[in-house]
């Protein structure tokens, strides 16, 4: 159990990087194209979703194949590894066998949301726009949700507090960002276009990089913990 979850959090510390890296690389070979400049040459942050990376053609016609592949690499990866991470409401505190429904739960939810994640990766938005919004917004949902599980565990976990913090502040994000997108209409202007893609910019980048200090605060904290004498759950077997 213990060998197991610190290398998840491994896993997830590399799968963090890898996420936002493959991501940037897609950017910079992205051939351009945007809603409000179609002649566009390249990948505008305040202009471009982060699902345009995803299209197989550009809203200006432009063959997209290179920026597609490293798309659905980096978010199918991120949703796979979610998945294998939903054990790790296990590290969360040292009687969390006590609170083992809401860890279930937890588990459930993650699993669910990574699922989100690669069905999102292969739904071009260019193609299947709804459903592609439909995988978006479950697996932002099933997050949050896990997050809230997630919060409950470390709640009363004082060496984890500072994970509480940035959970807490992720779900705050993903919330908002959840409201922008189910309640605001399709932008009319450049301003709203902009408000739409940095929203989404911060929702995923701060999701990744508090999965990566989730999983190393994580991991100091199963290193250097004696589970054993907590009488109630060996890591050690």
């Amino acid at each position: 159990m213990y060998k197991g979850l610190i290398r998840r959090c491994k896993i997830m510390i590399v799968t963090s990087l890898f996420f936002i890296i493959v991501l940037g690389i897609a950017m910079i070979v992205y051939p351009g194209g945007n809603q409000f400049d179609t002649n566009s040459t390249h990948y505008n942050f305040v202009l471009n979703y982060l699902s345009d990376l995803g299209s197989s053609h550009t809203i200006s016609g432009k063959d997209n194949t290179i920026s597609k592949i490293l798309f659905v690499t980096a978010f199918g990866a991120f949703g796979m590894i979610l998945v294998y991470f939903s054990k790790i409401w296990w590290a969360m505190d040292l009687d969390v066998i006590n609170k083992r429904v809401t860890g279930y739960f937890s588990k459930i939810f993650l699993i669910i949301s990574g699922i989100g994640f690669i069905a999102l990766a292969f739904t071009p938005i260019n193609v299947f726009a709804d459903l592609h919004l439909l995988f978006l917004g479950s697996a932002f949902i099933s997050f949050s949700i896990w997050l809230i599980l997630i919060l409950l565990l470390q709640n009363s976990n004082e060496k984890i507090k500072l994970l509480f913090s940035y959970n807490l502040v992720n779900l705050v994000i993903i919330i908002c960002y959840l409201f922008i997108i189910f309640t605001f209409s399709k932008p009319n202007s450049e301003e709203e276009l902009e408000f739409y893609t940095i929203s989404q910019m911060i929702a995923f980048v701060f999701t990744a990089v508090n999965l990566f200090i989730q999983s190393v605060g994580i991991m100091h904290f199963l290193k250097t913990t004696d589970f054993r004498r907590s009488g109630i759950r060996n890591f050690y077997v």
